[in-house]
């Protein structure tokens, strides 16, 4: 099993699956080819599994009044 993590912050998201390969499709978003059943876990938000082959990642962007920009949120 491989584990990938998805998006790195205090509240690791994270998925395990038998092969995983990661492509960066830009602005925040990942394309994930899974081989086999992927589990995908998220701290206290839960655990879910993977129902297709191919999954997208959005990170989530947030507006950041201080620096006066768009950002990928963090937990």
């Amino acid at each position: 099993m491989e584990k990938v993590v998805l998006e790195p912050s205090t509240n690791t998201h994270m998925i395990e699956a038998k092969g995983v390969v990661s492509k960066d499709l830009g602005n925040g978003i990942l394309q994930l080819d899974i081989e086999g059943e992927g589990v995908v876990t998220h701290g206290e938000h839960g655990t879910l599994k993977t129902e297709s082959k191919r999954v997208i990642k959005y990170h989530q962007q947030e507006y950041n009044p201080v620096l006066k920009k768009v950002r990928n949120a963090v937990d």
